[in-house]
């Protein structure tokens, strides 16, 4: 949800509130001016029969339907006190009971007391609330309209900055280093949001180029080392006079030395692929690339004794860099092979929403959502550089996948979701 449809829902939501507040304060008081002035009409109305009778007009002939005149013998300070009360009393077009306001007083005319009671209809309280609702309404209708138009339309040009800031910031490139553009504005908050954000871009390009630049010139310098002392190992294992426990230990210091030298392409390619230096351009040929690996590692697999079946489907097509796809499906099937028992099977299952390889093994001793983690290993310590799942998970965070590792009955299974 955008921030300008927040902002909307936002002021329609107080709005409401307002206007619920608000009709509730002038359904009162509406009740209220109704009520006295209706109160005042009949006090106006007992004045005049007051004055009538006082100049000699018979009460008798003053009385009808909403108004009585009675006489009474006496009359205490109480009886002389006007007293308003509401009344349900037949109405004479409606033909049915309806509210009505009336007033009872005594007065002494003459020597004689008189007890008037005068009514009057009233406006009903669900009359009152049915007009106040259907006003309010209209207001709600009308200001609701008003601002849905004028911030949709007053947006273009006040947030008109803050969403040519927020694509300039989506395009901006690393690896090209070039720091965008940001447009003019008016606006003292965007001003500020845009000079942090230069600021903060060209740091990180900064930032990133030296972390670059030191990997490289790390990888690079470890190489050469490595590369001497296994050239030195080659030639001592040449050497005359060697017996087999000194052998052992320049084979061991070789195996070392692999490893290490494993160890820094790997997380070399782990730096890379975190700086999104493969960025995939044109979809690729999903299943061609599995494949063909699998016709790589499927000799390595039989001469472990172990069983492996496809079920690819053709023309799946990834967005994602073909290198990468190598890696990922070499990582996977190496961890198949690897991991498994004598006698084992491998399925490989490829169709347009995931890739599934399984494999028989023996229990991992650690969980299975652990085991993506950096130098994470199964059961095999010494053997593994606890980096192949760590590049799978990071290949496919970069690529919009998500990857789940399973076992369950002597299984592993590890499902890639495009």
């Amino acid at each position: 949800m955008s921030l300008l449809t927040k902002i909307t829902i936002l002021n329609l939501l107080l709005a409401f509130a307002a206007f619920g507040i608000g009709g509730v304060r002038v359904y009162h008081k509406f009740r209220f001016e109704v009520q006295r002035e209706t109160d005042f009409t009949l006090m106006e109305s007992f004045d005049q029969v007051e004055q009538i009778i006082r100049a000699g007009v018979p009460a008798a002939d003053l009385q009808n339907r909403l108004m009585s005149i009675a006489r009474v013998d006496t009359a205490g300070p109480a009886d002389r006190k006007m007293v308003f009360a509401d009344t349900l009393a037949q109405h004479p077009v409606l033909k049915r009971p309806e509210l009505f306001r009336k007033l009872t007083v005594t007065r002494e005319i003459d020597g004689q007391f008189y007890r008037f009671m005068l009514m009057n209809v009233v406006i009903e309280q669900s009359d009152i609330s049915r007009i106040i609702t259907n006003v309010l309404q209209d207001l709600f209708v009308v200001l609701g309209g008003i601002l849905l138009i004028f911030n949709f339309l007053i947006s273009k040009w006040l947030l008109g900055p803050f969403k040519a800031t927020l694509e300039k910031v989506k395009s901006f490139n690393l690896q090209s280093g070039e720091v965008p553009v940001f447009p003019k504005t008016s606006t003292v908050e965007f001003k500020r949001l845009n000079s942090f954000l230069a600021e903060m871009l060209a740091k990180a390009g900064k930032d990133y180029r030296s972390l670059k630049e030191f990997s490289e010139n790390a990888s690079h310098e470890l190489q050469t080392p490595l590369a001497i002392a296994n050239g030195k190992l080659e030639l001592l294992l040449e050497a005359p006079g060697l017996d087999d426990s000194q052998l052992q230990l320049v084979q061991d210091a070789q195996e070392a030395l692999s490893r290490l030298s494993k160890l820094n392409e790997a997380l070399l390619l782990l730096t890379k692929i975190e700086n999104q230096e493969f960025a995939p351009q044109t979809p690729v040929n999903f299943s061609d690339i599995l494949n063909a690996d699998v016709q790589i590692f499927e000799e390595l697999a039989g001469m472990k004794g172990l069983l492996l079946s496809t079920a690819i489907s053709p023309s799946v097509l990834l967005r994602i860099d073909p290198s990468l796809a190598h890696i990922l499906v070499g990582n996977l099937l190496k961890n198949a092979i690897r991991h498994n028992v004598g006698d084992g099977w491998i399925k490989v299952r490829l169709d347009v929403g995931q890739l599934t390889v399984s494999n028989t093994g023996t229990a991992p001793a650690v969980p299975t959502d652990q085991l993506f983690g950096r130098f994470q290993k199964s059961n095999l310590p010494g053997k593994s550089l606890g980096l192949g799942l760590a590049i799978v998970k990071k290949i496919c965070d970069v690529n919009a996948m998500t990857v789940n590792y399973t076992y369950h009955d002597g299984v592993h299974e590890v499902a890639v979701r495009f």
